[in-house]
């Protein structure tokens, strides 16, 4: 295997991990407040709410770690991965924020740089054969 399927596969495995972590949320306000260092509050709705985020950054996750392995899902679930993070980043910049969801914001960046040097990878082996 090429150094740049590794990295594809690299790429995608750590944006993977990372969607996966939140997934905890769903077991409750005190891990999704352990997870995210914010008080969610004393009624449910906003812990309702972030529980249906954790669940959908799990099936994010669940589309990265398959693309590790399955070259035709890296270019949905890439996508749907980097629009994710980027508007995550967009509405984060965009308004005065603590420092819990600057530390998401700037692992977001991080991946995102990660994830796109991933799909460039994989667009320059498309098109190489």
């Amino acid at each position: 295997m090429m150094i740049s399927e590794w990295l594809i596969r690299l790429s995608f495995g750590v944006t993977g991990l990372i969607h996966v972590l939140p997934l905890t949320g769903l077991l409750g306000r005190s891990m999704l407040e352990r997870a995210y260092g914010v008080t969610l509050g004393d009624g449910q709705d906003l812990t309702i709410l972030m529980q249906h985020r954790a669940l959908l950054f799990g099936l994010l996750a669940a589309a990265c770690f398959v693309a590790v392995a399955v070259p035709n899902w890296r270019w949905p679930a890439g996508i749907a991965a980097l629009i994710s993070m980027a508007g995550f980043v967009i509405i984060a910049a965009s308004q005065a924020h603590g420092l819990p969801v600057a530390r998401v914001m700037w692992v977001d960046v991080g991946a995102a740089l990660l994830l796109s040097f991933g799909l460039l990878l994989h667009f320059r082996a498309d098109y190489a054969t």
